[in-house]
């Protein structure tokens, strides 16, 4: 039983920014950002801390609105929306630090984002959510409370509570902190499962460098509120500027 998605037109990006800046006071934090996700594609979002992933994150979810640019889901445009019609629009993220309800069983987190994050269906939201739970491998913990869940559970059970959104676009914000190495294994088989399967595009803000480089189609590099690189893994891992700026190694 699958999850449902929402569909786009064939060659138009799911996200698009274009020319985003934002400052607060006087501290520029963005300047000129512009990059695209599109159809079915799982995009890193990279940099040193303070370099402006996740306020990028809130520009999209509408957390924040942008002094200048634009942000468009399936070509239109959702700069300043309300956050709910947002999400109901089409995008859908989890948090650095896990936001999951503690005294909801599994189930009952998921069954959040399928009753309130979705418009017009809630007819079906104990099918989406019990998809959704299965898709990330934790349909038999659906009637655990949130608190007795590990930490990497939590984080899968916020990824399930996304997806029963049903987005067409799912923000990560660094789903692998915390996590060990086989912890780190089986989100990352989450991740690719849901382009794969589900045909979810994925923007990803992560510093395990190694798993971005390894699972994305694309890789951005921000630094200091600036776009720097963005290109495929190769590309980006040879930039001398990323090099230089985010992966500590002296540039030649």
């Amino acid at each position: 039983m699958a999850v449902g998605t929402v569909s786009a037109p064939g060659r138009e990006p799911v996200l698009r920014l274009a020319d985003v800046g934002l400052a607060f006071g006087g501290l520029q934090v963005l300047r000129h950002i512009g990059f695209v996700v599109g159809q079915r594609e799982i995009v890193g979002l990279i940099g040193p801390n303070g370099a402006g992933k996740s306020t990028c994150f809130n520009i999209i979810t509408s957390v924040y609105r942008p002094d200048k640019g634009e942000v468009r889901l399936n070509g239109r445009r959702v700069t300043g929306l309300r956050p709910d019609r947002i999400c109901h629009g089409g995008i859908a993220r989890t948090f650095q630090l896990v936001r999951t309800f503690q005294r909801m069983t599994a189930l009952e987190n998921v069954l959040v984002g399928a009753v309130y994050g979705r418009r017009g269906r809630r007819a079906d939201a104990d099918r989406q959510a019990l998809a959704a739970l299965a898709m990330v491998g934790l349909a038999e913990q659906r009637e655990r409370r949130a608190a007795q869940m590990t930490l990497s559970d939590r984080r899968l059970l916020e990824i399930a509570r996304a997806l029963a959104c049903a987005p067409a676009v799912v923000l990560l914000d660094e789903p692998m902190a915390g996590l060990n190495a086989i912890e780190i294994e089986n989100t990352i088989a989450v991740i690719r499962r849901i382009r794969d399967e589900l045909g979810i595009a994925v923007l990803w803000v992560e510093h395990k460098v190694d798993a971005i480089m390894t699972v994305c189609d694309r890789v951005v590099v921000l630094d200091h509120g600036e776009k720097i690189a963005d290109g495929t893994p190769a590309e980006v891992i040879a930039n001398p500027q990323v090099i230089e700026a985010y992966l500590g190694e002296p540039v030649a």
